[in-house]
């Protein structure tokens, strides 16, 4: 799981390293807390932030794509409230993933 900031994308690197150097599979990323793209209608500020964030994002994602092993397999943008609950209930539904639990591997 990785936000998509700087921080995160570094953070993120380094686990990957660490997890390789103990043997360890990362199968895939997922991006979490992205911001949601405002409606077309929605010119002011608030709209001006959100497009200029969300092609940060877009940005940041495509960095990911391109230099980190593990693929991004999933999306989640923020939510009004926590991921708990019903809400995780959505946001289950919504990834497109295989949650399918095998046996560790070792190289």
């Amino acid at each position: 799981m990785l936000n998509p900031d700087e921080l995160s994308l570094n953070e993120t690197e380094r686990a990957i390293e660490a997890f390789v150097e103990r043997d360890l599979d990362v199968r895939g990323l997922v991006a979490n807390k992205l911001t949601p793209s405002p409606d077309p209608d929605e010119t002011g500020r608030g709209g001006r932030y959100l497009r200029e964030r969300v092609a940060n994002e877009r940005r940041r994602l495509e960095r990911v794509r391109e230099e980190f092993d593990p693929p991004l397999v999933a999306e989640i943008e923020w939510r009004a409230s926590d991921v708990k609950g019903d809400v995780l209930d959505v946001v289950a539904a919504e990834l497109d993933i295989e949650t399918a639990v095998g046996p560790p591997t070792q190289h």
